[in-house]
């Protein structure tokens, strides 16, 4: 440690026991200190540490250099507060994580290219650029901070230039402080797909004349910033976030009950991004002082350039105090302007202390240039002409969004294949009074993506998708985002095959899936129907339709419809229908004379969940969810809801005319928490349950309200081996209606009574009020399904050991091989 040069050059460092330690407060810190890696070897284990003290000590100067190095399962931990006048680089490094590292004396499993635990940065610099990093485990971080990290006088912190594959997130900090004139940069690195650039998890403040700079960075992710935690800006400082493209996701994503003050002095710069469904997730300076300034515009949100206060607003962009304009520059949004003298042709004029492009307050560590560009991909053919379809080809192997400016795409019998095919439907750049797209006949195959990508402010007078016919073999069909008024997406008679895990960027997906989305909404008059298609799974845990991130939501006289479908689901774990919700939304929200419908649909094979329902459900004012007609074999639930289920203001659930083959081993429909209801019917009748060990509980409830309840629960002739009552765990305050086969139809057991003006003399039919639609009279009419006929609806390459009772909800019935 008394050594003031240390050079390790072509060195191999391999095993979990070749750990090297520098104690940098034990080295002769009166004179300079260097150490460097060159082209050496860490592999299994291995890693090297730079150990501080509990205060950064004074130096001459310490210089580290790690460059031309090659990580197998590996790390650079930096830990504590490092002596003043550090210079560290680490820099041209291939990695591959497929092993945690755990460091001595750590309880940490270390998943990450550098770690930094606890550490403090004064008057010093840390460079990691040129990195080329592959994880094989999908909760990596590239770069990982534990604890605080702190960087003051005028310390600089910059990662650029790095490319990471398969991590979560580019950098997770615990807690991030930046005073001082102090700088974190993280510039022009990519990732190809994965959760987030910056993961903040408990609090950030950027203090003094500081600045925190996430640009230039692209990558298919769900958000560039997570925001787990507050926020704090004050003091003359800046966040500039310019010139990100972060695919199908959002800038800047804050969870609930997260705080972002700023004060009046501060400025944040949101210029020249791409971004999916929506910009910010949630407005960020809800909380600001007055006379702060926010400089946004020239940004791009699904394939939508928004240009105005408006459109910025309506993108969950607010509080905006300059609208920037595209190709144009000024001080104080481009720069940091306490020390910018001018802009001249967008070029920042930096006053003394002012270093960098755009006049940082700290040092811009020196660095290798940015590594070559990669071979441009194959050109794709150009989108026919309107009334034309792209036709009978195999497309190149691309990542590419279509749609800008047209309202007609057609694709027939094209074939799709790879896992670096992606095709993107931007409806946000569509046109027209009305826009079609469709895909007919069309084989998606071996990783390949189609995500149709919605925005509720498309310029489109009404929107129609139709995706028929199609062969999704593991591949995926992605419906995703807030879709315009008077959209219709038919998805009919297709067959999907999974056998593996499936993964799109921006989509967290953790089991394989056949449609899988991060949200979907319709509403004014919108459809989504998904009918008489084949699903089709060989792995377990799987699910059909999964809502992986934010909820299913359905309002102002739309529906949601899934019938007629065909379920070979493989293991017996598998979920059908997964809405998985959030922390900040529900799993599903029905409103205002909408309707969910699942009906007709044949599951051959066991399963765990018909449908699971997260989180939260909400179906309020006039809308219905109805499940009717499905036929199954045993599961362990079929309608299950995690979180409370809200029923409000005349509206209908209908769980009736089901068969379950075997009986449920818990309930057929179980509600995990509460239910409440206000003028509101729970309907569950006519199901039937042929074979099982014990009499199935049909409905199950385990608590009360928590709100006066004065809507109705109504349970009629549900059997058990065609005669034997089923039966009922509900809290009595419910003071539920339980009917057995022999009494009267009641009106709520077969019609919505909010649209209904009387049944029939037995009850069981009804008679539709004006707005009432259909047999059940429904707030909506639910789309019939397209005929099957010349559909391929046939049962292939399965094994069937349970007993399976052919046309059930279909006209076809073939089995081959």
């Amino acid at each position: 440690m008394w050594k003031t040069h240390h050079c390790y050059m072509g060195v191999t460092f391999s095993g979990v026991g070749a750990v090297l330690t520098f104690f940098l407060d034990s080295m002769p810190l009166h004179f300079p200190i260097n150490i460097t890696f060159t082209r050496c070897t860490f592999r299994e284990g291995a890693a090297v540490q730079f150990v501080g003290g509990v205060e950064a000590s004074d130096s001459t100067g310490v210089l580290i250099r790690v460059s031309q190095t090659v990580m197998r399962s590996s790390v650079v931990a930096f830990i504590r507060a490092l002596p003043q006048r550090c210079d560290i680089a680490i820099t041209e490094v291939d990695a591959v994580q497929s092993s945690a590292v755990q460091l001595p004396h750590t309880r940490i499993n270390i998943l990450s290219v550098v770690l930094l635990q606890n550490v403090l940065l004064s008057a010093s610099t840390l460079l990691v650029s040129n990195v080329r990093a592959h994880s094989t485990k999908r909760d990596a971080y590239g770069l990982y901070s534990t604890g605080t990290l702190l960087l003051v006088g005028g310390s600089s912190l910059y990662v650029r230039y790095c490319s990471f594959d398969g991590y979560m997130h580019l950098l997770y900090v615990h807690r991030l402080i930046v005073r001082d004139h102090s700088v974190f940069a993280l510039l022009n690195n990519t990732m190809a797909s994965g959760t987030s650039l910056l993961y903040q998890k408990h609090g950030l403040g950027v203090s003094d004349h500081s600045v925190l700079r996430v640009v230039g960075n692209s990558g298919s992710l769900s958000y560039a910033i997570f925001a787990d935690d507050s926020w704090t800006v004050q003091q003359s400082s800046w966040l500039d976030w310019r010139d990100n493209e972060v695919g199908v996701g959002a800038m800047l994503h804050e969870i609930e009950f997260t705080s972002f003050a700023m004060d009046g002095s501060s400025v944040v710069t949101l210029t020249g991004c791409k971004m999916g469904w929506i910009g910010l997730s949630v407005s960020p300076l809800s909380q600001a002082d007055a006379g702060y300034r926010f400089f946004a515009g020239c940004l791009t949100v699904a394939g939508r350039v928004l240009t105005t206060a408006a459109e910025l607003e309506l993108n969950g962009i607010t509080n905006v105090t300059t609208v920037a304009v595209c190709g144009e520059c000024t001080r104080d949004g481009d720069c940091f302007a306490p020390l910018t003298t001018a802009v001249i042709d967008c070029r920042c004029q930096c006053a003394a202390g002012g270093h960098g492009d755009v006049c940082v307050p700290a040092p811009v560590p020196a660095g290798p240039p940015p590594p070559p560009s990669p071979p441009p991909p194959p050109v794709p053919p150009p989108v026919p002409p309107v009334g034309e379809c792209l036709s009978d080809m195999v497309y190149p192997e691309v990542v590419q969004a279509v749609g800008s400016g047209l309202s007609w795409l057609c694709y027939r019998n094209v074939t799709f294949s790879g896992g670096g095919m992606s095709l993107t439907v931007l409806v946000g750049a569509m046109t027209g009074d009305v826009a079609n797209v469709t895909f007919d006949g069309c084989t998606w195959r071996d990783g390949a993506v189609l995500l149709l990508l919605g925005n509720a402010h498309a310029a489109v007078g009404s929107l129609n998708i139709v995706v028929t016919g199609n062969t999704f073999s593991d591949a995926l069909l992605s419906p995703e985002g807030v879709f315009p008024p008077h959209t219709n997406i038919t998805i009919s008679g297709n067959r999907f095959t999974v056998t593996r895990l499936i993964l799109r960027p921006g989509l967290g997906l953790d089991s394989p899936s056949c449609v899988a989305m991060n949200v979907l909404a319709i509403s004014n008059d919108s459809a989504v129907v998904l009918s008489s298609n084949v699903f089709q799974s060989v792995t377990t845990s799987s699910s059909a339709i999964h809502i992986v991130l934010f909820e299913l939501r359905v309002s102002w006289h739309s529906v949601f419809a899934v019938m007629g479908n065909t379920f070979h689901m493989a293991g017996g774990n598998g979920t059908l229908m997964y809405l998985k919700g959030s922390r900040n939304s529900p799993s599903l929200s029905v409103l205002n004379n909408s309707a969910v419908v699942i009906r007709g649909n044949v599951v051959t094979r066991p399963v765990q969940y018909f449908i699971l329902f997260r989180r939260a459900l909400g179906v309020e004012s006039h809308s219905a969810v109805v499940f009717q007609g499905n036929e199954m074999q045993g599961s362990s639930v079929v309608f299950i809801s995690g979180k409370s289920f809200n029923l409000y203001y005349n509206s209908w659930l209908h769980l009736s005319g089901n068969l379950c083959r075997v009986s449920p081993l818990r309930a057929f429909a179980f509600f995990y928490h509460r239910v409440n209801l206000r003028d509101s019917t729970v309907s569950v009748s006519g199901n039937q349950f042929i074979f099982g060990t014990d009499t199935p509980t049909v409905l199950r409830i385990s608590t009360g309200p928590n709100e006066p309840t004065n809507g109705a629960i109504v349970a009629a002739c549900n059997t058990v081996y065609g005669d034997e009552e089923a039966k009922y765990s509900i809290p009595s305050v419910y003071n539920a209606i339980i009917l057995t086969c022999n009494d009267p139809c009641i009106l709520a057991t077969s019609c919505f009574p909010a649209y209904t003006t009387t049944a029939s003399s037995d009850g069981c039919a009804c008679t539709c009020a004006e707005g009432g639609h259909g047999d059940a009279c429904l707030p909506v009419a639910v789309p019939e399904p397209p005929s099957t006929d010349g559909a391929d609806l046939c049962v292939r390459d399965v094994r069937v050991d349970v007993e399976v009772n052919a046309g059930f909800g279909t006209s076809v019935a073939c089995y081959v091989g």
